[in-house]
């Protein structure tokens, strides 16, 4: 597999997308018209290694009652490849790929998976489109 670099993702983003930036981070929204318009935030960004790039795929989910976080933890342990990850006091579904092990062909449904996660999750435990 040839490299693939961060150009490489961004272009293939801006094709399949409708994208915007911030800085040097991809910021794609998706809206979900039979879940009444849900719209939710996915950032793509990267962290260029010696030998590899990560592109890291992240999605906010929201405020996560101690209390419901054992569900929660329940419902993303199904989920292949994406992680549950708490900064302040919200929760993100993240998914960080080494490119040189995934073809570009699958950023998009990890893309997807993520921000349908991150959805999903937030209608169960947040009670609302906290985007």
């Amino acid at each position: 597999m040839a490299a693939i670099t961060w150009n490489d993702v961004v272009k293939h983003l801006d094709s399949t997308y409708k994208t915007d930036r911030a800085g040097d981070m991809v910021k794609i929204v998706f809206v979900y018209p039979d879940d009444e318009n849900r719209t939710q935030l996915v950032l793509v960004d990267h962290e260029q290694q010696t030998n590899r790039l990560l592109v890291e795929v992240v999605s906010r989910v929201g405020e996560i009652a101690t209390s419901r976080l054992p569900k929660a933890l329940e419902a993303i342990g199904k989920k292949y490849f994406v992680g549950l990850e708490k900064m302040g006091d919200l929760y993100y579904v993240r998914v960080t790929l080494d490119m040189n092990y995934v073809p570009m062909s699958a950023i998009g449904n990890l893309v997807e998976l993520v921000s349908r996660t991150a959805d999903n999750l937030e209608k169960e435990f947040c009670g609302g489109d906290e985007n």
